[in-house]
């Protein structure tokens, strides 16, 4: 009973065992399949071979064994065995040409192959490393043959700016420049051409239909430029155009060998792809300028031959100063003034405020953002020397009157009237005399009492 067990325990593995094994087998072959798909593309299927007609025929061969069976969309594995092409000419009817009738050529895809010839037979293996997929087989008689491969270059780069075409003026491509917007511009612009283009969702179309265009590109090859005008504006004052444009740029080509009387190239084609964001402006839009401050200087006052110079400090960038300095609306020559970093320090120097009139003036100052700080001064001469001399005098006279007046009432406070003084003898003695009699009073009942 125990030997049943123990045999039936091991059945029972070796059968896991031969399963797993199988499906592990299974799963290793079909991960090394290489199925291809065989159209033979103007050919007449015949049992055993392909016949295209006054070229050649075409067998296949499964290793050493012939496929008979041979049809359009059969699937073969190329790992399964090895699988070739054996091709036997059919002779040429004779033109009388004096090179005789081109040659036979292989082709899968669109793309020739070079055969070789064993034992007077023209055999092309078909290696699992060279194919996949569907491949559309033909013959072709042909005397020149190339294969092209072409490789694509991209130069991707990206655009954004404010093309100016307001009151309808012409916007310039120049060609000759690098720099950011004008590369973007260049993508759409063609030298000999002229084009069209038209809104496309958020970005720009090219179109034929000038009806339906936004702008107009007219290139000028002697120029080296192209000229941007906006076509069919209508009411809008600006609009903005975004999205991603392809432009063919050139192709080059390199020789790359000869197999089998196949001549092989490559072509390298170029292509510029622009990520871009255009405003078109078609109206001049007022902006209002930023204001800035004058944290020191504002409204002061430089008095001519007593001032020196005259400092104003502004809470700006010092790197969008581009030495424009007005005064009265007038731009003051750099030579005027100085200036330096810290917000902005702009000082107008003594010689050119000696040139100005005596009174209030504006100062304006502007910036490269569109901003400016205005501000008020004021001119002032110098007081002159005799009129400070006068008010000396008009002041040591005031003061000598005051001083008159104070010793007046000193002495009258000094020096009272002699009837005043009368009068303050009698009532101290009027006074003295009641003191007397009350002590004296006092002194009789004190005396009484003791008795």
């Amino acid at each position: 009973m125990r030997k049943v067990k123990i045999l039936s325990i091991l059945l029972m593995i070796c059968l896991l065992v031969s399963i797993l094994f199988q499906t592990a087998i299974n799963k290793v072959y079909a991960e090394s399949k290489n199925e291809v798909t065989l159209n033979f593309e103007g050919g007449i299927i015949h049992d055993g071979y392909v016949e295209y007609s006054k070229k050649a025929k075409l067998q296949l061969f499964k290793g050493e064994d012939l496929v008979v069976n041979i049809s359009n969309n059969m699937v073969i594995d190329l790992n399964e065995a090895d699988y070739e092409f054996v091709i036997q000419e059919i002779p040429a009817e004779d033109t009388g040409s004096v090179v005789g009738p081109a040659p036979v050529k292989l082709n899968i895809n669109d793309w020739y192959y070079a055969t070789t010839t064993l034992n007077s037979k023209v055999i092309f293996k078909l290696e699992s490393s060279k194919f996949s997929g569907t491949l559309d087989v033909k013959l072709v008689r042909t005397r020149t043959v190339v294969n092209t491969t072409v490789k694509n270059v991209y130069n991707d780069i990206s655009s954004k700016g404010v093309i100016d075409l307001t009151g309808g003026q012409e916007y310039v491509i120049d060609f000759s420049k690098d720099d950011e917007l004008t590369n973007g511009l260049k993508s759409f612009a063609d030298l000999d051409k002229t084009l069209y283009y038209k809104r496309d969702n958020e970005g720009l179309l090219a179109t034929d239909n000038e009806s339906e265009a936004v702008i107009k590109i007219v290139g000028n090859k002697s120029e080296n430029k192209a000229i941007l005008t906006a076509v069919n504006v209508g009411t809008k004052k600006s609009e903005v155009f975004k999205g991603f444009h392809t432009k063919y740029t050139g192709s080059a080509l390199n020789y790359d060998g000869t197999d089998g009387g196949i001549i092989n190239e490559t072509r390298t084609d170029y292509y510029t792809r622009c990520t871009y964001e255009f405003t078109f402006q078609y109206v001049k839009e007022e902006v209002s300028p930023k204001e800035y401050k004058f944290t020191e200087g504002a409204n002061q006052t430089y008095t001519i031959d007593e001032s020196k110079n005259a400092t104003f400090r502004i809470d700006a960038d010092y790197s969008l100063f581009t030495n424009k300095v007005y005064v009265d609306n007038k731009l003051v020559d750099s030579t005027n003034y100085d200036s330096k970093s810290g917000s902005t320090v702009i000082t107008l120097k003594d010689e050119y405020l000696k040139t100005l009139s005596v009174g209030e003036h504006t100062l304006k100052v502007a910036f490269s953002d569109n901003g400016e700080a205005i501000t008020k001064f004021t001119i002032k001469e110098k007081q002159q020397n005799t009129n400070i001399e006068d008010n000396k005098n008009e002041q040591k006279q005031e003061n000598n009157n005051l001083t008159n007046n104070d010793v007046q009432k000193e002495n009258t406070i000094a020096n009272p009237k002699t009837g005043d003084n009368v009068i303050v003898y009698f009532v101290m003695f009027s006074i003295a005399i009641l003191g007397i009699i009350t002590l004296a009073i006092v002194n009789t009942k004190r005396k009484k009492l003791r008795k």
